[in-house]
């Protein structure tokens, strides 16, 4: 029987009519294993992703691979989305067995889930090949098997330990030039990201090279950075149509996208869009913005307050049919245009196709077109217009992709974060009104203890990662805003984390809470992927936290994070940008530009606007008993103080 049919999940609905006797992630599925003594089957994916989607189609509809799992094994389906923490277990027990990872994630494990087994994608031959020998394995030579998964199981619990560290040193600025230049290797400096094929655009790495690169002066790194920001909004890896960007490029030019859209890439990339801004001012920043954010209000925004995970890259069973054009659509599209000029803008001549279809993007700065097509900008941007309302009509006739609408609470945290970031680039309220708004969903999530909302209902435990995006985008609305209340809910929150999420050691946090005990090992998130891990993101809000309360533990307690994680942020930098910028903040030191007054806001505004590596504007328009502005408030008088480290400057009125 497949249980998954009345699950919130997406992707686990997708499964339900699986003759495949699934489970959904719990303690039933465990004990069935035990009490019939079978093997788990721990598959792992989302509802975006296309290879899931494939072996679906492949295996898990297939009634004779059906039969097979049914009969020698205990079959659970996982959306990595709902449970992080069992995808990073099981994902550090794929890449301990094979070296590499991806998704769909299948691990065989003993009844009591430690793994013993591990694959991404197999097409039907090799996957019931696979779980035919395992099974003769189980049946024949059940010791090697446990003691396989004794030894894997040790290695995943070292992974997930805190660091030991024998002394403490004080962060030094020094390093973090060295880690500007290992920073630079292994990068593609002509069209930005990684020098190899698939590329992500981690739009967080970026974001901290570009802060290392200012305060070091590294102005290789800084280029490589604008490089790549201004790559990816050109190219094919960006949906020109509607905005937006999809997860990652499938070839080393950016062209070729693997087409689904995550909510989670595209509110850190606003982010760093806002950032770079705030150091080049480039208006192309800007236009990117504005466009991604459009397309997140048309097609990803719940009525009910909040955004959706992601679109999928499939419709009707086939990768980016939404998103791409026939060479007759294109032809219907140029009709009346400067065909010219539009065919070398978005590289539309034959021989520029992707499986006989067309996916829109340019190769070169717009200038490079103007300039050969002797048009100006406003000519070009009246042919631009009307060409890609013609894309949207044609768009609009195809088969839609799926949403998953999960309305994730560490996702919409991190799109909490970017706005605020926006309005401070740009000065445009709105966007803080936005963020404001968003904050009340995400502050819903967490208060019922849950990691997504899905139609006025909360699903999925709350863990770290909700918890520490949440505080950092606290802290942000505090500071931009100086409502109190933002700063009484991240100081609650982080109650939370220390209540439910404390290592033995009080260092480090695990991302699982406390009172579950249904993983193998309580996973502990250190190292920065697409998302800067957990444990990252609460050294920064600790030391955040620290300087704006005066309460010393929470600065205390980001140093010792730091310090249990130097050797491995020291030797590969890449893995761990996100402690690298934490480390940048204790060594700058931390600078604060408090501003107070009844005009505090609109003085700030220009100190917001400006890039700071290692700076945090604050501002309140009335006496507030917060550390950072007790006894600073002067009712006719707007004034700035400058806070280095543990100490402040006089006050310096402004005008």
């Amino acid at each position: 029987m497949n249980r998954l049919k009345d699950s919130p999940s997406p992707y686990l609905r997708q499964h339900a009519h699986n003759p495949v006797d699934w489970y959904p992630w719990g303690e039933e599925a465990f004990q069935k294993a035990k009490e019939d003594d079978k093997l788990l089957i721990i598959s792992i994916g989302y509802s975006a992703c296309h290879w899931c989607h494939v072996m679906e189609r492949e295996c898990f509809e297939d009634l004779q691979v059906a039969r097979l799992m049914n009969q020698h094994y205990i079959s659970i389906k996982v959306d990595r989305e709902e449970h992080t923490d069992v995808d990073q277990i099981y994902m550090d027990a794929l890449q301990l067995m094979t070296g590499r990872g991806g998704w769909p994630l299948n691990i065989i494990a003993l009844p009591d889930g430690r793994p013993v087994w591990g694959v991404t994608y197999l097409p039907k031959k090799s996957w019931m090949s696979a779980l035919t020998q395992i099974a003769e394995i189980k049946q024949k030579e059940p010791a090697q098997l446990l003691e396989y998964a004794d030894k894997l199981s040790q290695s995943i619990k070292v992974l997930h330990a805190t660091p030991l560290v024998k002394g403490f040193e004080k962060p030094s600025a020094d390093l973090l030039y060295t880690a500007a230049q290992k920073l630079l290797k292994n990068r593609d400096l002509q069209s930005g990201g990684p020098d190899r094929a698939p590329k992500f655009m981690m739009p967080a790495q970026l974001l901290s090279m570009l802060k290392i690169a200012v305060y070091t002066d590294e102005d290789q790194l800084s280029r490589y950075v604008h490089t790549t920001l201004q790559n990816i909004s050109r190219r094919g890896i960006f949906d020109h149509t509607a905005g937006g960007f999809y997860r990652y490029s499938t070839d080393a030019h950016w062209k070729i996208p693997h087409f689904e859209k995550m909510l989670y890439d595209n509110a850190l990339l606003i982010e760093t869009y806002a950032e770079a801004y705030k150091h080049s001012r480039s208006e192309n920043y800007i236009h990117t913005i504005q466009k991604t954010l459009h397309w997140l209000h048309a097609e990803m925004a719940n009525p009910e307050g909040g955004y959706y995970a992601a679109l999928d890259a499939d419709a009707d069973g086939e990768e980016g049919k939404t998103y791409t054009f026939t060479p007759a659509e294109i032809h219907t599209m140029l009709q009346g245009l400067h065909q010219d000029f539009l065919r070398d803008l978005y590289s539309l001549h034959p021989g520029e196709q992707w499986e006989g279809l067309y996916v829109l993007h340019q190769s070169q700065p717009l200038e490079h077109y103007l300039q050969k097509h002797h048009l100006t900008l406003s000519q070009a941007a009246d042919q631009i217009k009307q060409f890609l309302t013609r894309a949207r009509q044609i768009r609009s006739a195809k088969p839609r992709p799926g949403v998953d609408d999960k309305v994730i609470a560490a996702w919409n945290a991190l799109l909490t974060s970017a706005l605020v970031t926006a309005y401070e680039a740009t000065g445009h309220h709105p966007w803080l009104l936005q963020a404001k708004d968003l904050f009340r969903t995400i502050y819903q999530i967490i208060t019922h203890g849950a990691h997504y909302q899905k139609k006025s209902a909360f699903h999925a435990r709350c863990l770290l990662d909700d918890l520490a995006t949440a505080i950092r985008a606290a802290i942000r609305l505090f500071s931009t805003t100086g409502d109190p209340s933002y700063l009484q809910t991240a100081l609650a929150f982080t109650e939370r984390a220390y209540l439910y999420h404390n290592t033995p050691e009080q260092i480090l946090f695990t991302n699982t809470p406390q009172h579950d005990t249904l993983l193998i090992h309580k996973s502990v998130d250190t190292e920065d992927n697409v998302i800067p891990s957990s444990n990252a993101l609460m050294a920064e809000n600790l030391l955040f936290l620290g300087h704006i309360t005066g309460h010393h533990e929470y600065t205390e307690r980001s140093q010792a994070m730091l310090n249990a994680m130097r050797d491995r942020i020291i030797d590969h930098p890449e893995a761990y940008y996100h402690w690298w910028y934490v480390h940048l903040l204790h060594a700058a030191p931390l600078k604060l530009y408090v501003i107070t007054g009844p005009r505090a806001h609109q003085k700030a505004l220009p100190y917001r606007a400006n890039f700071y590596p290692d700076a945090l504007v604050l501002s309140t328009g009335q006496p507030d008993q917060a550390d950072i502005f007790l006894h600073r408030f002067h009712p006719h008088k707007d004034q700035l103080f400058l806070c280095i480290g543990e100490s402040c400057r006089p006050p310096e009125e402004l005008h």
